[in-house]
């Protein structure tokens, strides 16, 4: 049986609206009560850094470093105003918005500059993954009425690994969040164009609405250019939607000026948000569609046991962490999504067609591209992060879809019983991971201890703000540390009564002078094993596995 084809958004009722807003609010208190439990990613000083590079080059001309001008500055922009407008409201009127430009990379005061920042930008952080949340909430409600969009953000929500990079991630959050709100919205405007409209006469704003449309996928371009995809679904999601009738390519051909109206406002938003652009835009992007076809990275993963060079991982890579990563639960939901998605797609609604196409289009063509073409893939999913929204959404419409399948009220007992012991049960991990849920592995997989050793787990370090907190509070005023990651987060975290030492500038790695008091290492290659004559004396365990470790030499 099919779910009745009245599928579409309606006006809400306060009991459905009641729900959802429960639901979100329920996310939001969790999310800022929990924000400041979270240590700091190693990339994130790199991201903020990307206001001062940009800011000199449009005042100095100073090149902006590494290959920073192919990314955008929305979202690095906003967060730094963030932190600048707490700042005059603390300091008043001597406030110097560029006094910290002058601090050079390395110095500790650079590191707490940028631990400031971070302070004000994991809630901005986390309120962009809201949009995420919202987004799917939208999605579930084309797909299955606005009656159960609640259950769209509790699934997402539940899926471990979003659920922790919503709070630190800088790049990926905010890509994935605008991607699935550019999939909702291009869904309605899609439905927009193909409704009924009994008076031919009235005003018709699908080219406003196009040319806005084109705005937002700009400002999905200034956090990853890849984004400029959605540029080419759009017209195929619009032509599928219509189911293919008829005068398709009249209907096209009436649509082409306002295509290219949505190109025109993309172009111009997407330059605009890319300072480095300004002087040459076609130039910039073609440069940057050269860099990221042409991406490597020099650094290697674990894999499967294996370690190899992120430019060597197998093909399976991504399917593999998809597979091990996402709940088991969440994993079931999306094959009952698809079935549900295939066996109505011919009587869903203009607007369930064009969600469906843009959907999987958003979940399929990069990271299908990205598998085509061999491209270096590392971080686990991190990268492919906007795979996950999807996942939630499809899941939640397929667990939805088929409970409504079941007749009788013992069997939506029984059905209603294991979807929520199962949920429980991952809620249950997520706290016990906490806050390192992005270690999180399913229980199919054999859990985060049979990745240990195999897989990557804390690539980004999180673990060493709770093992340097360790650290401060155990050893004498004056004790050396040397911390196995990233500098500037050791400056962050080591108590200024501690002498800390560059791993790499003052010991070469173990290679010369003594030994530090303190070694503590995140679970990154080679880190943990340097100083193997002490002893570890702490270790920031999850489900029995070390991630960060703490050593003492004598």
């Amino acid at each position: 049986m099919a779910l009745k084809p009245t599928l579409a958004f309606q006006f809400p009722t306060v009991a459905p609206a009641l729900k959802l807003g429960t639901i979100l609010l329920l996310l939001l208190g969790i999310g800022f009560g929990t924000v400041g439990d979270y240590g700091v990613s190693w990339d994130e000083g790199t991201e903020i850094s990307t206001v001062k590079y940009n800011f000199e080059w449009v005042t100095q001309g100073r090149e902006i470093p590494k290959d920073l001008k192919h990314y955008g500055l929305l979202f690095n922009l906003t967060a730094e105003l963030a932190y600048q407008g707490k700042a005059f409201i603390e300091q008043g009127l001597n406030y110097n918005p560029l006094a910290e430009q002058g601090l050079e990379e390395g110095d500790r005061a650079i590191a707490q500059a940028i631990h400031r920042r971070i302070e004000i930008k994991h809630p901005l952080t986390f309120l962009t993954a809201m949009i995420a949340y919202g987004s799917v909430a939208a999605l579930v409600a084309m797909f299955t009425g606005f009656e159960y969009a609640w259950f769209g953000p509790l699934v997402l929500a539940l899926i471990p690994r979003f659920w922790a990079h919503g709070f630190y991630n800088p790049k990926d959050i905010p890509f994935a969040a605008l991607f699935t709100l550019t999939t909702a919205v291009g869904a309605a405007l899609i439905a927009y164009d193909l409704r009924p409209r009994p008076n031919p006469l009235s005003p018709h704003r699908f080219p406003l609405y196009t040319a806005l449309y084109g705005v937002l996928i700009g400002i999905l371009c200034s956090t990853r250019i890849g984004g400029f995809v959605v540029l080419g679904f759009f017209p195929c999601a619009h032509v599928i939607a219509q189911g293919f009738r008829r005068g398709w390519l009249a209907m096209l051909g009436q649509a082409a000026p306002s295509y290219l109206l949505m190109g025109i406002t993309w172009a111009v938003t997407t330059t605009v948000l890319h300072p480095a652009a300004w002087g040459n835009p076609l130039g910039w992007f073609l440069e940057t569609l050269a860099y990221l076809s042409q991406h490597t990275w020099p650094g290697v993963v674990v894999f499967a046991g294996e370690t190899l060079p992120a430019s060597e991982i197998p093909r399976s890579y991504l399917p593999v962490w998809l597979w091990q990563t996402t709940p088991l639960l969440w994993q079931v939901g999306l094959g009952l999504g698809l079935l549900f998605m295939g066996i109505n797609f011919r009587r869903f609604t203009p607007l369930q067609r064009g969600a469906t196409v843009l959907l999987l289009l958003q979940m399929i063509a990069l990271p299908g591209l990205a598998i085509a073409h061999g491209s270096p893939i590392y971080n686990g999913l991190r990268q492919f992060l906007f795979i996950l929204p999807g996942v939630g959404a499809i899941a939640a419409a397929g667990l939805i879809w088929s409970y409504q399948q079941l007749v009788g009220r013992v069997q939506r007992f029984f059905a209603l019983t294991g979807i929520t012991l199962a949920m429980s049960a991952i809620a249950v991990t997520m706290i016990t991971l906490h806050p390192h849920q992005y270690v999180y592995f399913n229980r199919i997989s054999g859990g985060l201890p049979a990745a240990y050793g195999r897989y990557d787990t804390d690539y980004w370090g999180l673990s060493l703000r709770e093992a340097i907190e360790w650290v401060n509070e155990q050893a004498p005023q004056g004790a050396t540390v040397a911390v196995g990651g990233p500098q500037y987060i050791a400056q962050m975290f080591t108590s200024p009564d501690l002498t800390l030492l560059d791993l790499e500038v003052d010991l070469d790695y173990g290679a010369k002078g003594s030994p530090p008091d303190y070694y503590v290492a995140m679970p990154y290659i080679e880190l943990p094993l340097l100083f193997p004559q002490c002893p570890v004396v702490y270790a920031v365990e999850r489900e029995g596995v070390p991630l960060s470790t703490v050593k003492r030499c004598e």
